[in-house]
């Protein structure tokens, strides 16, 4: 198991005790910026998932992701 791939389920395990509030967004985003880094060809590249670009990606979840009408953005920017 490489490294970036123990930080994913650490986020993973973090995100359930997170679920409805900020912090929840925030490790969304880093283990799917995570999992884009492991495999590029399957996720959305951090700048399109928080931009709210869509592509023919899918998204790292087997947790719930996101709302669409969630603005993360906004958040961070």
């Amino acid at each position: 198991m490489s490294f970036i791939q123990r930080e994913i389920d650490k986020i993973a395990s973090e995100m359930e005790t997170a679920r409805g509030t900020d912090r929840y967004r925030e490790l969304y985003a880093s283990r799917q910026a995570l999992s884009w880094a492991l495999d590029p060809g399957n996720f959305a590249s951090p700048y399109n998932m928080v931009m709210g670009i869509l592509e023919e990606t899918e998204d790292c979840s087997a947790l719930p992701r996101l709302p669409q009408s969630s603005s993360i953005c906004s958040h961070t920017c």
